[in-house]
């Protein structure tokens, strides 16, 4: 997983919805559930605030700096 990037930890809702956003404007993340690889282990996971992992590969890291930079820009006018 080293040419991966954790852009948020946290719950399953916010990492879908930044899947999709991401989706749209042509980057690629990578939602990996602990919640799940956990069960299938046999295993639980403690904490199911930051269950969720979304990735996104490196050579879509400045694409996705980019954005972000641009959206708050946006924000702030």
């Amino acid at each position: 997983m080293k040419d991966l990037v954790e852009i948020y930890r946290g719950n399953l809702a916010e990492a879908l919805h930044i899947k999709a956003s991401l989706n749209e404007k042509g980057i690629n993340p990578i939602i990996y559930d602990q919640i799940n690889s956990a069960n299938i282990a046999g295993f639980g996971i403690p904490n199911y605030m930051y269950s969720h992992i979304v990735y996104i590969h490196n050579d879509q890291l400045d694409e996705f700096n980019l954005l972000n930079n641009k959206e708050s820009d946006d924000e702030i006018k």
